[in-house]
């Protein structure tokens, strides 16, 4: 009897895309650490095929360059923080009170950079700090896609007479430049995630918010 064939290509395709999907999340997750650790520039494809026990050769079936890998983990990097904040804010409710709103994605924005439970998304934030400035220019489409949110969040405040009259594009160029540097300084051997939220929040809000409306003392 002649086995049917033509009724396993199917099941073998799948099969295939399914394990060419995993390996190219490895090579994804692979890079982020290893541009985090070195750096965009210093490092090469070989040596990124070697993390993942691949040939160099292979690669090449997943990606066309190591500019395409980068690319892709700007993009993934972009599009978690702007989930975790969208879903903080939404979570909260109808109801909630502006103030609630603005610390609950500040903080969502915050813990990718810090938390210590899931290493990748500390890594994939630390991409873009890697990223050539010419790339950068780049993706500078999908940077603003993300902006916009907090544009959008800053001038609610501002017409609520909540956030003080400043010009937007500057408070949140500013709120978002300082909260993308506490990676830098933050050591979870003697400081806690929730902590350092609190703290980063307060001082940033301390300046932005109106004298009626800034937060107590923890």
């Amino acid at each position: 009897m002649v086995a049917n064939t033509s009724a396993k290509r199917p099941a073998a395709r799948k099969q295939a895309a399914r394990k060419a999907e995993t390996t190219r999340v490895e090579i994804l997750t692979a890079a982020a650490h290893l541009f985090a650790e070195k750096g965009y520039s210093d490092c090469n494809l070989r040596e990124l095929a070697e993390r993942v026990g691949m040939k160099a050769g292979s690669f090449y079936y997943h990606f066309r360059s190591k500019q395409e890998i980068l690319d892709e983990l700007v993009v993934a990097s972009v599009d978690m923080v702007l989930n975790a904040v969208s879903n903080a804010i939404h979570d909260l409710g109808p109801d909630a009170t502006y103030v609630d709103r603005l610390v609950a994605a500040m903080r969502a924005h915050l813990l990718p950079y810090i938390q210590s439970e899931d290493a990748h998304a500390a890594a994939l934030m630390r991409v873009w700090e890697h990223t050539p400035p010419a790339m950068r220019h780049r993706m500078r489409a999908k940077r603003r896609e993300y902006a916009q949110v907090w544009y959008e969040l800053v001038e609610e405040g501002i017409r609520e007479g909540v956030i003080r009259d400043d010009d937007p594009r500057m408070l949140v160029a500013f709120m978002l430049g300082s909260m993308g540097r506490v990676q830098e300084w933050f050591n979870p051997r003697y400081m806690d995630m929730e902590t350092v939220c609190d703290y980063v929040i307060r001082m940033l809000l301390a300046g932005a918010l109106m004298p009626e409306h800034r937060l107590e003392p923890a």
